[in-house]
């Protein structure tokens, strides 16, 4: 990382992994993702496909899939549920940034605005280079970016209840949430806080997940996709189309 950088990290998920698929239950983007891997009709490399919110759904559509993912834990949740659903797919513990793989694919994703996740400017174009790499002659590749001008509005260093969610064991988890934007930087910085209750509601557990995450401008991202190699084919505002 530049020195710039130097203290912040991406998001370091295997903190949380066990308790991730109690508080992330949406799937307003999965319909969109089936549609275009079913239209596409070849391999699909999903990158940051995390415990599989949107894998599942494309494995028991018959999507010819393979995960990626830097978070060995998220990736154990992953194996454990394509074991149960009696499903199978090629998963890689990998960093996208060094993506590098046997295979090329006709699509790939990258969901829940996961490419914001690179906090090292310096690997942007790196990345994107690596995922071109991987694309078959006209290969397609979909990535999802949070609007700044709507992300910052939440960004105001106050402590946000996310919710208070069931767990396996008869429990409850509480998450709450805190943010801070730096735009001369572009960087999002902020933490989650994970409050784990028993069955008679007393606390038996308390993490904390650090959370940063870059924000790209339209053109920004434009001017990087043009310098390696891609062409815009669509530009969606949500995933209605």
């Amino acid at each position: 990382m530049n020195s710039a950088n130097q203290a912040v990290q991406s998001i370091q998920f295997d903190k949380v992994a066990d308790l991730y698929d109690y508080y992330v239950k949406v799937d307003f983007d999965v319909n969109f993702f089936l549609q275009e891997a079913k239209k596409t009709g070849g391999k699909v490399l999903e990158l940051t496909s995390g415990t599989g919110r949107v894998s599942i759904p494309l494995l028991q559509a018959g999507i010819d899939l393979t995960c990626v993912d830097y978070s060995k834990g998220m990736l154990a949740v992953l194996r454990r549920k394509l074991d149960k659903n009696r499903l199978s797919c090629s998963v890689f513990n990998m960093d996208m940034t060094e993506l590098s793989l046997q295979d090329r694919f006709d699509l790939i994703v990258i969901p829940f605005h996961s490419f914001s996740e690179i906090v090292d400017k310096s690997k942007h174009k790196r990345t994107l280079e690596r995922i071109r790499a991987h694309l078959i002659e006209r290969g397609r590749f979909i990535c999802t970016l949070q609007n700044p001008k709507d992300r910052i509005r939440s960004m105001d260093g106050s402590l946000k209840h996310l919710g208070k969610f069931p767990t396996d064991s008869a429990g409850s988890l509480v998450v709450q949430s805190l943010s801070n934007y730096n735009a001369s930087a572009q960087m999002a910085h902020g933490f989650q806080s994970y409050a784990i209750y028993d069955d008679p509601n007393a606390l038996i557990g308390k993490r904390y997940l650090e959370i940063n995450f870059y924000l790209f401008a339209k053109s920004e991202f434009e001017d990087l996709i043009h310098s390696t190699g891609f062409q815009v084919e669509e530009l969606y505002g949500d995933y209605d189309y």
